[in-house]
């Protein structure tokens, strides 16, 4: 069995043994994702952050320590930067308080992230398209790196910037994909939400501490 064959083989184990858990992750996200674009507020900032940071904890431990820590880059790479990340979006949840998310202000920007989130949900498609098979789900380690580079991208400048910084290296790191390696073309998607999320924070101005707490109404 070569790279690529055993790539997916471990993949394809990892949904199939866990897959009422991917499946509940996936409609967890979309009832977040219904909070804070429908109804924002700082409880839908809170339960999307308390997401996040579960499905990061999942990702980390389930996917890459366990199922793939035979690999150098899964065991001493994507575990670690998974957990780091979850801690700090728990540190957000608990204690910080920096990530408040809504839709971007421009009909251009809504439409990006609406197409964007959409190939986020429509990997495991993209995949049996790639002839893979039903294998990569919407919350898989790679499209949940792809989902909240983009809800970063609409709540630019209201983000953890140390959490996209490491969500940025995830997705760079993924760039040989992008042009056969594994023969995972899917992470197209992810490269190109790392690259579009970087330019709108590189462009959108900063706001002062004092302008951001009236984002929500009170709860």
């Amino acid at each position: 069995m070569n790279k690529t064959e055993m790539f997916w083989t471990i993949l394809k184990k990892f949904n199939e043994d866990t897959l009422p858990v991917q499946l509940l992750l996936v409609l967890l996200s979309l009832f977040a994702l219904y909070g804070v674009f429908a109804k924002p507020s700082k409880a839908s900032d809170k339960g999307m952050t308390a997401f996040l940071a579960v499905a990061f904890a999942w990702n980390g431990i389930a996917c890459f320590l366990v199922y793939c820590g035979k690999s150098p880059m899964a065991l001493f790479v994507g575990g670690p930067l998974y957990l780091v990340i979850s801690f700090l979006f728990l540190v957000d949840l608990l204690v910080t308080g920096k990530c408040s998310y809504r839709l971007p202000d421009t009909p251009l920007h809504q439409g990006l992230t609406g197409a964007l989130l959409l190939c986020v949900y429509l990997f495991p498609f993209a995949g049996m398209a790639l002839g893979h098979g039903f294998v990569v789900l919407p919350m898989f380690p790679c499209p949940l790196a792809a989902f909240t580079l983009i809800l970063f991208a609409a709540a630019a400048p209201r983000i953890d910037r140390d959490i996209f910084i490491l969500l940025l290296v995830w997705a760079f790191v993924n760039i040989p994909k992008c042009f056969g390696l594994y023969g995972c073309y899917e992470e197209i998607v992810l490269c190109a939400s790392g690259f579009y999320s970087l330019y709108i924070i590189k462009t959108r101005p900063a706001v002062h501490k004092a302008t951001m707490e009236p984002v929500h109404e009170p709860i």
